[in-house]
């Protein structure tokens, strides 16, 4: 099994881990919420899903890819974990996401995602 398969596989399990926090989100009143700190719910289910979504999308690219660039697979993996993971500290501070260093680091992640995807593809498709 390739490293980014892995990879995936650990993602996917982040992913379904956070599932508690989906449920603590639909069955806590919004007053307890609030009163432990979260306050943008959509934010922690924005999150969970990024994380399944691109724990597939890893996963599918170390089942189906065999060998594919390294550069590529490095830029795909670190930020398809970046991408979801910067939900999650927002649903507490939304206003952090105003930021110009968080807009900054959503702006990089997207770029980097773009980039390694379609690097990939080229190479897949070129073979």
């Amino acid at each position: 099994m390739s490293w980014i398969t892995k990879i995936g596989i650990v993602e996917l399990t982040v992913g379904v881990l956070t599932g508690w926090a989906m449920v603590y989100v639909t069955r806590t009143p919004r007053e307890r919420r609030i009163a432990a700190g979260l306050r943008d719910a959509r934010r922690i289910r924005q999150g969970h899903i990024e994380l399944l979504m691109q724990g597939t999308l890893v996963t599918a690219i170390g089942v189906a890819v065999p060998s594919p660039p390294v550069a590529a697979a490095v830029l795909i993996v670190v930020f398809a974990w970046l991408a979801p993971l910067a939900f999650f500290p927002v649903a507490f501070r939304p206003e952090w996401g105003d930021l110009r260093v968080f807009r900054l680091l959503d702006n990089t992640t997207f770029a980097a995602l773009s980039v390694g995807f379609v690097w990939l593809a080229v190479v897949v498709v070129m073979r």
